[in-house]
C-alpha cells in the first residue's frame, strides 16, 4: 500500500474518533470551560513568519494551584487533535499526568506541507534532495526557545522544569537537532525529547555525526526517547539503498547518548514510518513524565 494512502486512511479514522469524542464531550460538558483553545497566530521575529499555535488544557486545569508539565508538539496541523484526545483519555485513567499540550503548526495542512522542509531541517539540503527551501531549523529553534516558550510560560501555569518536545519524521529530526543544540549550548528549555522515526539520514547522517562530537557533561537529567518501525528498512530500501538501517541508527544514537543523558531507543515490530507517531508519543510521554 502506498504510504501516503495508508497515512490518509489512518488519519481519517483517527479524526473520526476525535470528532466523536468532541461531540460527546460537548454534550456532556456544555457548562464547563472548553479544554481546547481556538488556535492563535504567533508571529516569529526569528523566522520572519506567522505560526498557528494550538493549546489543549487539562480538564482539571487550575492556574492558581498547580504547575503543569507542558508538551510541545510539532506538525500540529496533522497530529494535534488526535494527541489532545489521547492525552486527555490517558490522564483520566491515570496513565499520564494532567499536562498542557501546545501544538506548533501553520495556517493549514497545505502550508505545513510546504514549509516544514524550511523549519525542520539543518543545514541547507544537499542538491540531490531538490528542496526549494530548507535549512532554517536554527531560526525555528530560536523561535521556540526564545519567543514561544516564554510566551506560553507567561500565559499558563507551567512547570518550567518539565517541558517535552515531540516530533515525527522531519519533526523527529528537528527534535533530535534541538536536543543536540540545547546540549551544546547548555540550554535547559526542554527536559525531554521524543522523536518518532526521525529522518536522521538527512544530509548523509549529519545529525548523527554532530551528536557523536558532543562532549556532554551533567546531562543525566535530560530524557530522550527515539523510535523506529521495523518495516522502515524495507520502505527505505525501495527509495535509497544507501540509507543506514534503523538498527545502525539506534546503535549510533546509543553510543552518542547512553550514559551521557537518560536515553532510550525502541523499534516497533510490524510498523512502518507513518505508523510510529502515536505509539511513540504515548509511550514516550509515559516514560518522560514519570508514569511508566
Amino acid at each position: 500500500m502506498n504510504p501516503m494512502i495508508k497515512l490518509t486512511t489512518i488519519i481519517a479514522v483517527l479524526l473520526l474518533v476525535v470528532s466523536c469524542d468532541h461531540a460527546v464531550h460537548n454534550r456532556n460538558n456544555t457548562d464547563k470551560k472548553a479544554i481546547v483553545d481556538i488556535p492563535t497566530k504567533f508571529y516569529s521575529k526569528a523566522v520572519g513568519d506567522t505560526f498557528s499555535i494550538f493549546v489543549s488544557l487539562p480538564a482539571d486545569y487550575k492556574a492558581q494551584e498547580i504547575k503543569y508539565p507542558v508538551i510541545y508538539l510539532l506538525d500540529a496541523n496533522l497530529y494535534f487533535d488526535v494527541v489532545a484526545v489521547a492525552l486527555k483519555k490517558y490522564s483520566e485513567v491515570g496513565l499520564l499526568p494532567s499536562a498542557i499540550l501546545i501544538g506548533v503548526g501553520y495556517k493549514d495542512f497545505q502550508t505545513m506541507d510546504s514549509l516544514r522542509n524550511r523549519d525542520l531541517t539543518y543545514p541547507l539540503a544537499i542538491p540531490e534532495y531538490e528542496m526549494s527551501v530548507s535549512g532554517k531549523a536554527d531560526k525555528f529553534l530560536s523561535f521556540i526557545n526564545t519567543e514561544l516558550v516564554p510566551g506560553i510560560d507567561a500565559r499558563y501555569s507551567i512547570d518550567k522544569n518539565n517541558r517535552v518536545l515531540v516530533g515525527h519524521s522531519l519533526g523527529g529530526y528537528f527534535t533530535v537537532y534541538a536536543l543536540c543544540q540545547n546540549l551544546l549550548n547548555k540550554n535547559t528549555v526542554f527536559s525531554s525529547y521524543i522523536a518518532a522515526s526521525p529522518s536522521t539520514h538527512y544530509n548523509h547522517n549529519y545529525i548523527l555525526e554532530e551528536l557523536a562530537k558532543l562532549n556532554i557533561e551533567n546531562g543525566s537529567q535530560i530524557k530522550s526517547y527515539i523510535t523506529f518501525g521495523e518495516l522502515e528498512d524495507e520502505e527505505e530500501e525501495e527509495e535509497d539503498s544507501t540509507i543506514l538501517k534503523t538498527d545502525q541508527v539506534l546503535l549510533s544514537l546509543e553510543k552518542s547518548l547512553k550514559n551521557k543523558i537518560n536515553y532510550k531507543g525502541d523499534t516497533y515490530s510490524n510498523l512502518g514510518h507513518m505508523e510510529t507517531p502515536l505509539p511513540t508519543f504515548i509511550k514516550g510521554l509515559e516514560w518522560t513524565l514519570g508514569k511508566e
